[in-house]
This record gives structure tokens, sequence and C-alpha cells, in this order.
């Protein structure tokens, strides 16, 4: 456009002038004062769609009309079993894991328990873990053919 001379700087008005006119040009049919043309900022018509226009059936045309569709079959698990009342095994792993902690906890927040309420409490612990370690089956059973998890 113009040289870097000192006398042409940026508040000269011939560029002041040159930009007026190019910017004028682009608001005019898109095409520039330098006859470039130039992309509207969106297209004049929707892009054609493989699928047609129409909105499938079923298909939500916007987030405030999207309903889920009604579930006709759906799982309901049976009841769990009743909790073994004559094994003492279970209710000692029950027993460990759950009060030992507890005593532990307690021991540790009120200043009146005696040290051998956390010693109890962490030798209850320990044997709940002993005895869910034993629980354990001694050997795999054999493959099925069923990749599913075993609950």
């Amino acid at each position: 456009m113009t040289s870097s001379s000192p006398e042409n700087g940026p508040g000269d008005p011939d560029v002041d002038r040159a930009f007026r006119d190019i910017v004028a040009g682009l608001r005019e049919d898109g095409a520039g004062a330098q006859g470039h043309t130039v992309n509207p900022p969106w297209p004049a018509e929707p892009p054609a769609s493989h699928h047609g226009t129409r909105t499938p059936e079923g298909m939500a045309t916007d987030h405030r009309s999207y309903e889920p569709p009604e579930e006709e079959d759906h799982f309901v698990p049976p009841p769990p079993p009743p909790l073994p009342a004559g094994d003492l095994h279970f209710w000692g792993i029950v027993v460990g894991l759950v009060v030992g902690p507890l005593l532990v906890v307690f021991s540790a927040i009120v200043p009146l328990l005696d040290r051998w309420f956390a010693a109890l409490g962490m030798l209850l612990a320990v044997a709940g873990f002993v005895l869910l370690v034993l629980r354990q089956p001694r050997r795999r059973q054999p493959f099925d053919g069923d990749d599913g998890a075993r609950v």
C-alpha cells in the first residue's frame, strides 16, 4: 500500500481512507475493493442432508421435547438370601471386621478408655480378617465357559 516512511504513520489519512474503502467494498456484494470474494458468515441455505428434511419417528427435535422411551421389560433381582443364623464363622468375621475397628476409633476419641480397648479392637480386626481369608475356597472351580462375574 504505502511505503514505511516517517510521513506515512498509522494515523495517516491516506491509510485510513484506503482502509475504509476496503471495508466498504467488503460490505457490498461480498466482493472487496481488490476484487477478492468474501465468504458470508453463514450459508444462505442449510446443507443438504442424505437423511432428508423430515425428523425420524420418535426422535426429538430439540432438548426440550425429548422423552425417554418407556421400558416394557426391566430386570428385578430376586430377594437376597437371609443371613446365616447358625454360622459362627460368618458372625465371627462380621464382629471382627466391624467391632474391632470401632473399638480402636473409640479408644482414640474417648480418653477415658484404657489402652487395652485399642489392643482388643486390633486383635478383633486381625481375627476377622484371618477368618475371612480362611473362608475362601481351597481350590478354584473348573472353567465352565461362562466369562460372567461371580457374585
